[in-house]
């Protein structure tokens, strides 16, 4: 954990909405010496237990917390539909932002923040808190850096089983917000990105036979990176099985933890599982095809919380040390394939993005 630098006084952070994720921004400021819990906001006064219980004063409305408290930076937890108007009103403030993903719950939302952050001179990073991660830093090096030779195409299969109760919560079972695409896969989308390139189309069909909500709790995904390598989805949050990337990594304790791989990056010399990490490749460089032994290679990668990790970037993004790791551009593209995504199984057919963003989204 990153400590203040000597004679550097700690960044005033506030966190806006106290629901489960905006909980654990709040213990993680509480926690770390080199920023201070200055506010926390929420419209539900039932929130200020959570205030109370870390020593920050509590807020029901973001002018006056910013008013009050004067923060340098803001994190926003609130409901997706919200980000853009929160954003605005810290960008006005001069406050910069963490806005949790997706950036926003359209992409006229996402430009709005986009437009009003530069033209106030604020920095905006996006939680996507998985490109912090070491693990998936390591798969981007390793694509990237060519020990796969030429990216052939990349498998994922990301399936776990969501309790009951976790639909307990309306807007999970309502449309545009809820179901795994824009909960939790735009992760995957944006991980996807951040290793392998830009996806240029979209092809998926959705179904909601398991549930039968109006929300989907299955997908597939056929997409094309501008690299000219293809990709395959299977997503389902209705079925018991180890292969997500939350079981498998490891990163959230919270989850039972498999130690299965899910994803898997093929290329023209090697190819790479995820999240164990296994490089497979010929033993004999001079001899290859598929009657040929091939050995497997281990990558070690230190772990690390990726939530803290943001965390600490957060808080050198304020001072102006580094550029956000995703800025709002960045974020606003990653809903723009999570989008893409939702109106293709809308209309059964392949979506190709470039087309698609010039005619507007």
């Amino acid at each position: 954990m990153e400590t203040v630098s000597s004679g550097m006084e700690p960044v005033r952070l506030a966190v806006i909405g106290a629901g489960l994720v905006g909980v654990r921004h709040a213990e993680l400021i509480h926690e770390t010496p080199m920023c201070s819990l200055v506010g926390v906001c929420d419209v539900d006064p039932t929130r200020r237990a959570v205030a109370d219980r870390l020593g920050a004063p509590f807020h029901r409305s973001v002018d006056e917390l910013i008013a009050r408290e004067q923060p340098s930076g803001a994190i926003i937890a609130a409901p997706t539909d919200h980000h853009a108007a929160i954003a605005e009103t810290c960008a006005m403030a001069s406050v910069d932002v963490l806005i949790e993903k997706p950036i926003a719950s359209t992409l006229a939302q996402a430009r709005r923040i986009v437009e009003v952050a530069s033209r106030r001179g604020t920095q905006v990073l996006v939680g996507h808190h998985r490109r912090h991660n070491p693990l998936v830093r390591k798969a981007r090096d390793i694509v990237r850096g060519g020990a796969l030779g030429r990216l052939v195409g990349v498998s994922i299969l990301w399936a776990l089983l969501k309790p009951d109760e976790y639909f307990e919560v309306a807007w999970r079972r309502e449309r545009p917000g809820g179901g795994p695409l824009l909960i939790n896969f735009i992760h995957e989308l944006d991980s996807l990105r951040f290793i392998c390139g830009e996806i240029d189309e979209v092809y998926a069909r959705t179904s909601s036979a398991a549930r039968g909500l109006d929300v989907e709790d299955s997908l597939s995904i056929s997409l094309r990176f501008e690299s000219g390598a293809l990709g395959t989805v299977l997503a389902s949050d209705a079925t018991p099985a180890a292969w997500s990337y939350e079981a498998t990594t490891g990163e959230n304790p919270a989850y039972f933890h498999t130690g299965e791989n899910c994803y898997h990056f093929l290329g023209t010399s090697a190819s790479l599982a995820f999240p164990r990490m296994e490089l497979w490749r010929y033993a004999d460089d001079g001899r290859n095809g598929w009657l040929e032994p091939m050995e497997r290679l281990n990558r070690e990668v230190a772990a690390s919380d990726p939530l803290s990790l943001q965390l600490s970037h957060l808080c050198r993004v304020i001072r102006r040390e580094e550029e956000p790791v995703v800025d709002a551009q960045d974020g606003a593209r990653s809903l723009a394939v999570a989008l893409a995504v939702a109106e293709s199984a809308r209309k059964g057919a392949p979506i190709d993005l470039s087309t698609w963003l010039s005619n507007g989204g």
